[in-house]
């Protein structure tokens, strides 16, 4: 799931912040920190195509822990995708 909050117009050149959250709901720490690990690593490589002077709160759902990185990075790409459509 992901939230987005455009911020004030003089705040627009600057880059796109993330939050993270992931649930006990989730799994024990260990799955919870490897799935806050991904979802980093997939904003990273994708940062420059979130719109500027956006705030960004992803919140993990549950069956995040049974997926894989790489269909992480994908839903996390389209959502980021759709945010930017009109």
């Amino acid at each position: 799931m992901l939230y987005a909050l455009f911020r004030a117009e003089h705040e627009r050149k600057e880059r796109a912040r993330i939050g993270i959250t992931v649930s006990k709901k989730v799994g024990n720490a260990v799955v919870r920190n490897r799935v806050k690990r991904w979802l980093r690593e997939s904003y990273r490589r994708m940062a420059s195509s979130a719109l500027g002077g956006t705030d960004l709160v992803i919140i993990a759902r549950p069956a995040t822990a049974h997926s894989t990185y790489q269909r992480t990075a994908e839903e996390l790409s389209e959502l980021i995708a759709r945010v930017g459509a009109p």
